[in-house]
């Protein structure tokens, strides 16, 4: 928890330290003591987390929409107002008649039935539906044929219940097969769960490992927050005590099992005799309201205020956890998001603050804080095609996502190669402020200046590293680098000062190569080899992946895919949504030449891709 004390020592650091020795006008208007207070109330716990769709996100719109009002910008929003609404899936909940029911061999003839809560629960991307099977024991329902493991090996699947255990085997062992950073996708429930499906089962048990040592008390995994699409499957988190009843008669346990797995490091899958599950699950997805906040300071010049400047941050983060949280175990705990992103959004607010001072410049400047960004770039997409302003006059978008945790003056800025002259603006720009500047050319990736590059607007993403906080109840105010949030502020300022006083206006300039392997701290090789196609986060009534653009010489592009194809089948897999596409991804190899299936202009077509290794 985030104490006053905290709060107050920090603020007291860092009134120490005001305007530097030599600006440029405007950025005496920058201060570390402003920036470290709108962190320490965006990160605070009355606004709870910030999750889109919650009460603490609309508190904080509320709250930078009061900000832009105060600094002097015009409303950019719907009906007058700094708001801009869309909806989204807020909540997951159980719905009505759900059921789990167990019949073994040995038992009466009435099946047993068990209690939603007490002993399961369905996973938040479960399928809904009725299913009845006979129950398979697949250990860890992992197959890793690069690591000689299959849990699946000569079992058939095919329309029958699996039993899996979370987890991986040997998990305890630091130098275990699955301890690699590429290997760390195994043990995700949803890769479990798709690879359960990928096999042909009908449906997923899944039981804590009886063995994992983490001292945690069990419990069924909870519904876990807005978790987006299903995974083809009705899959169940079940209570030990259930995985001990379908086992009863067997001759072992579930914890002797694991053991053995473990000591061999080889699976031991088999068909459990006479046990036969018939389950229901049905789920209520509620959607709920969100908002991206926007501010306008419109430009001096009578021609060059038609085009914009958008600089925008997201303001959301993860709430009390949820799917997507770094820290599984701990759920219903607040994930402040003090880096991720409420450092982003304080510098935007500094940003608006000083642009108003300088009495603005030739151009106009759009300021945009975006919700939804934590569950797939939502508002960012939605901003771009619902536009105040239409999205072709925007000459450049500057993003600030996690700047707050600067490190040795080390500062990452991506998209200088996605402009003619970005690269020379922002070094000119950092002239004198001591920064070790990682230059990165490429318009694409995990934040919001993504849907804008796909509209083939120049971007620039700055971003101060990852760190081990990261989507983490530990991504706290006391971790926060307040001078170093200043200097990205700086910076982003003069930038976005020279991009809109500049007498023409940038011209894009498509980025090519692949994509690092490590982005935002995820793990090396992590989403499989490199195929170069860009999500729209949008939703589609269209089952599939809608594609919001591609990477220039992409083996996506060189296949022939574009922006608004749907992929519905890649290598043989069916893909419904991101995460299938991953899983699929995720069992290739560079060098593998893979069929890919799409839909475009609702008719079907197919085309090969060959995949390559990421750089």
């Amino acid at each position: 928890m985030i104490t006053p004390l905290v709060i107050a020592l920090a603020l007291l650091v860092a009134c120490a330290a005001g305007p530097a020795a030599e600006q440029r006008p405007g950025e005496e208007a920058i201060w570390t003591r402003d920036l470290l207070h709108q962190v320490a109330t965006l990160a605070s716990r009355g606004m709870e987390g910030r999750a889109a769709g919650s009460a603490g996100a609309a508190k904080a719109a509320d709250y930078i929409a009061r900000e832009f009002q105060k600094a002097g910008l015009q409303p950019g929003g719907e009906g007058g107002s700094y708001l801009q609404p869309f909806d989204l899936v807020t909540e997951i909940r159980l719905g009505q008649g759900n059921r789990l029911e167990l019949t073994t061999s040995g038992q009466p003839s009435e099946p047993r039935e068990y209690r939603p809560w007490a002993d399961y629960l369905p996973l938040a991307f479960s399928e809904e539906g009725e299913v009845e099977g006979q129950v398979i024991f697949v250990g860890y329902g992992i197959s890793a044929p690069e690591l000689g493991y299959d849990d699946y090996a000569g079992i058939d699947a095919r329309g029958k219940v699996v039993l899996i255990m979370t987890h991986e085997p040997r998990e305890q062992d630091q130098h275990g097969p699955f301890r690699a950073a590429e290997a760390f996708h195994y043990t995700t429930n949803r890769y479990k769960v798709i690879n359960a499906r990928e096999h042909g089962a009908a449906a997923v048990l899944l039981v804590t490992d009886p063995n994992n040592h983490s001292g945690e008390e069990e419990s069924v995994l909870p519904l876990r927050g807005a978790s987006g699409s299903g995974s083809g499957v009705p899959a169940l988190s079940i209570m030990g005590r259930v995985a001990g009843a379908l086992l009863h008669g067997t001759g072992t346990t579930l914890s002797r099992l694991q053991e053995e797995i473990d000591r061999r490091l080889a699976p031991k899958s088999f068909p459990v005799p006479g046990a036969t599950i018939r389950a229901k699950v049905a789920l209520v997805r509620e959607r709920g309201a969100t908002a991206n906040v926007i501010g306008i300071l419109p430009g001096r010049d009578p021609l060059l205020k038609e085009e914009v400047v958008v600089i925008g941050a997201h303001y959301d983060h993860l709430g009390f956890g949820g799917e997507i949280s770094l820290a599984p175990a701990a759920f219903n705990v607040l994930h402040p998001g003090a880096d991720d992103n409420a450092s982003g959004t304080s510098s935007l607010i500094a940003l608006a603050r000083a642009l108003v001072a300088a009495r603005g410049a030739k151009r106009t400047f759009m300021f945009v804080a975006f919700s939804g960004e934590e569950l797939g770039l939502l508002g960012s997409y939605h901003f771009v095609k619902h536009p105040p302003i239409p999205v072709e006059r925007t000459v450049a978008m500057i993003n600030l996502d996690a700047v707050g945790r600067m490190q040795k003056r080390r500062l990452y800025i991506q998209g200088v190669g996605s402009g003619e002259g970005l690269r020379e603006i922002v070094e000119e720009a950092s002239s004198g402020m001591d920064l070790d500047l990682t230059l990165r050319d490429d318009g694409f990736g995990p934040s919001d200046h993504t849907p804008f590059y796909a509209k083939e607007r120049p971007v620039l993403h700055f971003f101060t590293g990852p760190h081990l906080d990261y989507h983490r109840p530990s991504d706290t105010i006391d971790k926060i680098n307040a001078e170093g949030l200043r200097a990205v502020t700086v910076l982003a300022y003069r930038t976005a000062m020279a991009i809109a006083n500049r007498p023409a206006a940038i011209a894009y300039r498509p980025t090519k190569g692949t994509p690092p392997a490590v982005e935002r701290g995820e793990p090396a090789g992590g989403y499989g080899p490199y195929f170069g196609s860009i999500p729209d986060f949008s939703e589609s009534a269209t089952p599939g992946v809608l594609l919001g653009g591609v990477r220039p010489e992409s083996p996506a592009e060189q296949a022939g895919l574009t922006a608004g194809d749907i992929i519905v089948n890649f290598g043989g897999i069916q893909v419904k949504n991101l995460q299938d596409l991953t899983f699929a991804l995720r069992t290739k190899r560079p060098g593998d030449r893979v069929e890919v299936t799409y839909l475009r202009a609702g008719k079907e077509q197919r085309t090969q891709a060959t995949l390559r290794q990421r750089q």
